[in-house]
């Protein structure tokens, strides 16, 4: 007769151990090679919009891809409207809808979807939800911090791209000495509308930051995902974990067209590596 032998329970439990250390090892590895492909990713995003951005600089006397929003009886601006898709919904009754700018209105998109000028420009639920620019979703993106208070804050039910549009922000720290250096040259002119001036400093300080950042235009930032505002923002320099693993790391585009996965200082808007804004003789 042939005998049959099964595991015994410490043969079996010895059997469970090594998987379990193998899954203990392998883990990280996937991880870090998941979040590899998914940074891969995030660059090519980078590298069209910086494409496009391009594009509309050679198209637009090197002017910038920016708007001035103004609705609801305000003006403003806001780190989305450069380019991406519709925002939520809910934007379009704050103040008025003074952030809520259209796909149809963002300046960059036709530059990067040479199709867009087709789409229809109306602003129902319908065409909210499906039109959709790929381009501007990061893959890391995995909340939304715009407008959440304390900032930072961030809401994890949905990302910044459903949010607002795009996952990566226009830079617009570069606007303080742009400010300052319009407020003590006159500021508002006589018989110059609120609207007008707000056009004036926004086309001049475009005009005064191209001059500027044209002495090193490799570390000017023009766009970051949202650890780069995040970590830069932070007055108690404490450290955040990127979209992709890295600590203190951003992706951002800068105005010489490259871009890069960037480690950040926090609360540092200028360093060796990167540049928010520049200072220029009479600041």
């Amino acid at each position: 007769m042939r005998r049959l032998r099964g595991f015994t329970l410490v043969e079996l439990l010895v059997v469970i151990a090594i998987i379990a250390l193998l899954i203990a090892i392998l883990l990280p590895a996937l991880a870090k090679a998941r979040d590899a492909a998914r940074l891969t990713k995030s660059l090519s995003n980078n590298r069209q919009i910086a494409n496009g951005f391009a594009t509309y600089k050679t198209d637009n006397k090197e002017y910038l891809p920016m708007i001035i929003n103004n609705a609801g009886g305000s003006i403003g601006w806001s780190t989305w409207a450069y380019g991406g898709k519709n925002c939520d919904v809910r934007w379009a009754s704050n103040l008025g809808g003074l952030w809520d700018t259209p796909a149809w209105q963002r300046p960059l998109n036709p530059h990067i979807y040479p199709s867009f000028d087709s789409f229809t420009q109306t602003m129902n639920q319908t065409y909210r939800d499906n039109v959709q620019l790929e381009v501007f979703r990061s893959p890391g993106d995995k909340g939304s911090y715009q407008f959440r208070t304390p900032y930072p804050t961030v809401d994890p039910l949905v990302t910044s791209y459903n949010d607002v549009g795009t996952s990566y922000h226009n830079n617009f720290k570069w606007w303080d000495p742009v400010m300052n250096y319009m407020n003590a040259h006159g500021g508002q002119r006589p018989g110059e509308s609120t609207f007008q001036y707000w056009n004036r400093v926004l086309k001049d300080g475009m005009r005064r930051m191209n001059t500027g950042s044209n002495l090193d235009s490799t570390k000017f930032v023009f766009m970051h995902d949202q650890t780069g505002d995040i970590v830069a923002e932070d007055p108690l320099h404490r450290n955040w974990m990127g979209e992709f693993g890295g600590r203190n790391k951003s992706v951002m585009t800068f105005l010489d067209g490259h871009t890069d996965y960037v480690e950040m200082i926090p609360g540092y808007y200028i360093t060796p590596n990167y540049s928010f804004h520049f200072r220029m003789p009479g600041d």
